[in-house]
């Protein structure tokens, strides 16, 4: 019986910050050496930017899913490399169901199994072991660690904030902001005026270190996080890595595929 395991994020235009993928890519296939590894896309924007100006096509999920099933493959593992379960979890998990549903004229079902594995920050011991494993703590007592995450209007935002309280009570210099939500960089501001540091570290709370890390965090732009906190008297290092290139990240990552294994 032929299985594979279809890895699905919402992908980058930045070439080099596609090592986060790559690097993922490469746990797989080394945890599991005898399931096809296949990748596809989330964004359609992203994907038709980088056929245009590559001129490498990256399959939908969709796509993705409908190739494996005309090649033979009797077991599908869908796992989503996203963040938290927001927009872009919940249409997979839509496209996934409406696979499991699918039959051909015989009344045979499309895969023999197929099942989805959870983003990132899904169960409370997520959260944990991202706060404690996965983070590059300063242990200098006057430097600080802002997250930059993405935000979303999707309603698990809260995901940010749940997250960002964690990290308040657990650790003194550890805070969470977003681009495009709640909590934002002025909570973040406030929280920081009220404690004696001098020095701030940026780090992408993000799968890869796109265009959000090098414009909106670490650009030389009057806007970018780096500019704001600049201004203010902080010196800032920028941390251009994303999450996919903690090999911390990566094993939730496939402890959540092991777990939606034993379903599919």
């Amino acid at each position: 019986m032929k299985t594979a395991i279809l890895l699905v994020a919402f992908g980058t235009t930045i070439p080099r910050a596609r090592i986060a993928l790559e690097k993922i890519d490469q746990g797989y296939k080394q945890i599991f050496p005898d399931q096809e590894i296949r990748w596809a896309y989330t964004s359609d924007v992203v994907r038709k930017r980088v056929q245009q100006k590559e001129g490498i096509y990256i399959d939908t999920p969709a796509t993705a899913l409908a190739k494996l099933q005309e090649e033979g493959y009797a077991k599908v593992l869908v796992q989503s490399v996203h963040i938290f379960p927001g927009q872009e979890f919940h249409d997979l998990n839509n496209i996934v169901e409406s696979f499991a549903g699918l039959r051909d004229a015989k009344g045979n079902s499309f895969f023999t199994k197929i099942a989805l594995g959870n983003p990132l920050l899904y169960e409370y011991e997520d959260y944990v072991a991202v706060m404690e494993k996965c983070l590059p703590v300063p242990k200098e007592q006057d430097t600080a660690l802002v997250l930059m995450g993405h935000g979303t209007e999707h309603f698990a935002f809260s995901t940010y904030g749940c997250l960002n309280d964690m990290l308040r009570h657990h650790y003194h210099n550890v805070f969470l902001a977003t681009v495009e939500g709640y909590p934002a960089l002025e909570q973040v501001q406030a929280d920081l005026r009220g404690k004696n540091f001098r020095k701030i570290r940026l780090l992408p709370f993000m799968i890869v270190a796109g265009d959000h890390s090098l414009n909106d965090m670490a650009g030389e732009e009057a806007d970018s996080w780096k500019s704001i906190l600049s201004q203010e008297g902080y010196p800032v290092e920028c941390i251009l890595e994303g999450l996919g290139e903690n090999s911390s990240i990566i094993n939730i990552f496939l402890q959540h595929t092991k777990a939606a294994l034993g379903g599919c």
